[in-house]
Order: C-alpha cells, then structure tokens, then sequence
C-alpha cells in the first residue's frame, strides 16, 4: 500500500532567492496476511496462502530546489524493507526526477506512464497492508507500464482543471519496440457533483506472449494498443464511484477490460470495493473483484482490513486473499 504523506522533517539551505530542501517521510505496517490453498506469492509471501505476519517500512527521502531564475527541480526515493515476512533487505525503490517550470513537467524514473497517470480505475479506496484490493485477478493496474525495464520518462502539462501528458518506456535489448503513452485528464465541479475524466491511448511491441493486470492472466503479444477511458464521481456526501473502460488490441488476442468501483467516507471509517473483469477474444474471463476497509485512530495510525477474490474461467485454482492489520505515518 503507497500513501502520500504529510508529515516530513526538512533541512532548508539558502542561497540568494533560491533554496534547497530535503524532507523525510516515512510509514510503516504490520499485521497477519493469507488467503486460499491456490493463493499465489506476493509481496514476499509464499504461495499457498498460509497465514503469515507481515511487516514493512519505507523512508521517503524528497529533495527539491529552484534556480534563480523559477526553475524547480529535484528528486525522490524510497528506502524500503522487502515486504513480507523477512527482515531487513533494504533496498532503494520509486526513483524518480523532476524539472519544471511554465513549459510543464518532465519526470524520469519508476513512475507512471501517461495512461496510467490519466486514467482513474480505483475510487474510495482506504488501502489494505496486504493489497488485497488491487492483487485481484481482475484488476488491471499499471495498464502497459514495466514491460521492459520500468524506467518512464513523461512530460506534463496542466492548464486550469484539464492535463495532458506523454510519456515513454524504451526496450534496452533493441528486441522490440519502445512504448508509448498519450493521456489527458479534467477533473471539475457539475450541479454540486466532483466529476473526473480520463482519456487514455498506450503502444507496445513484445515477441512474446506477457500477462495484463495484476496477475498477469490476460495474455497479449506482437504489436499491442490500449485505449481506454474513465469517469469518476464524487458526490460530495461522503460517496464516490468510478468506471474505467479499455479496448485491447494485439497480435495475439484482442479484447477489453471493465473495471468498477466505489467508496464510502463517515467519520473516521473509510470502505473501498472494487470488480474488473478482462474479456478476451480467445481466452475465457479473467475477473475478481476486491474490498478495502480501514478506520483512522488519528496521529497518523489507522487500522485496515482488506479482502480479495479472484476467477479465473477455464482454470483451476481460482483464489481469495485476505489482510488485517495496521498502518502507521510519520
């Protein structure tokens, strides 16, 4: 589970009109995870669906400064723990840079490409320590990011409630052909409603068969295109819902993907859920769907639960995760 987070410690440098920072953030989680015989690994838990402990913790260092001249710059990382039930294993994760300025943005490193950056296919979702919510075989996730070597470059411009951005990933074998990604995004207020939109279109080549969504069970190859869309609402009592459609074109096998959602804020309880669904040409049914709860105790320590099904048509082993434990901010 990713979280933005407010609370940082900085160290300002000074230097004319232009000033360098550094903050830190951080969270932490803990808790028991498992799930169903046929439950894969994930997130460095074994496969079988054992119930296990799970820990992890990150630290976000974020580092930005500007030129005299209103230029912003920087860049972040993140010092994670292997999640799962080991210990240590630190290692450096999300990194990424930035330069902007009245021209836009341009952001390099594990990021998001410009349809996953554009489109919107969670709603209302409070997050689970085992990620139960967006494990599920019907969720589709990072669209056609990380299918090479996960290193993004995107440009990014905003002009009022309306975005757009492109974005690239490059095949470093030369085997096949780098991808592409165009998207653009307008969030606004109609009659008392938050609505937001998303348009989205993603290119690449693979020559071999490689799995879309979170487990990976819709297969694609050759020359791939995706062109999807979104709308989200918000109506300002608490509920929001969201829809997320996307065409899928390939040499292999085309198809579509259908995802749902929904959450529910009172108080301090937040609930999520969530269904997708691939339908593919030659394959049957790829779907799941996935619940969230969580209930924040305040300071920065909430408490989560989180369940998630999966079904496979044609395949055994169809499968169920679950996670209850708790989150903690810094």
């Amino acid at each position: 589970m990713k979280q933005i987070l407010l609370a940082t410690t900085a160290l300002v440098m000074t230097a004319g009109v232009a000033a360098a920072e550094i903050s830190f953030s951080g969270y932490a989680e803990m808790g028991v995870v498992g799930g169903g015989d046929d439950a894969p690994a994930r997130a460095g838990h074994a496969a079988g669906g054992q119930t296990e402990f799970h820990n992890d913790f990150n630290l976000i260092v974020t580092m930005t400064s500007e030129t005299d001249t209103g230029l912003a710059f920087g860049a972040s990382v993140e010092i994670s723990k292997d999640e799962g039930d080991s210990n240590g294993n630190f290692a450096a994760d999300n990194e990424a840079a930035f330069i902007s300025g009245a021209f836009g943005t341009l952001t390099m490193g594990e990021i998001d490409g410009a349809m996953d950056w554009a489109m919107t296919e969670n709603v209302g979702n409070p997050g689970t320590i085992g990620d139960d919510e967006t494990t599920h075989a019907g969720y589709f996730g990072a669209y056609g990011d990380g299918k090479y070597d996960n290193q993004i470059a995107r440009y990014e411009y905003s002009f009022g409630d309306f975005g757009v951005a492109i974005s690239a990933e490059l095949d470093d074998t030369d085997t096949n052909g780098d991808g592409y990604a165009i998207g653009a995004k307008y969030k606004g207020d109609f009659g008392g409603f938050g609505m937001g939109f998303g348009l989205a279109y993603q290119t690449f080549e693979t020559d071999v068969l490689v799995g879309l969504g979170s487990q990976e069970a819709a297969l694609v190859g050759g020359d791939v295109e995706l062109l999807g869309a979104s709308v989200n609402a918000d109506f300002n009592n608490g509920f929001v819902a969201g829809l997320a459609y996307t065409d899928i074109s390939s040499d292999a096998q085309d198809g579509n993907h259908l995802g749902l959602s929904a959450g529910f804020t009172t108080g301090a309880f937040q609930i999520g859920a969530n269904y997708g669904v691939f339908d593919m040409d030659v394959q049957d049914k790829v779907k799941g769907w996935g619940v969230a709860a969580a209930y924040d105790l305040g300071g920065g320590l909430k408490l989560h639960g989180g369940y998630g099904d999966s079904d496979i048509d044609g395949v055994d082993g169809d499968f169920e995760t679950y996670s209850v434990g708790l989150s903690m901010s810094f």
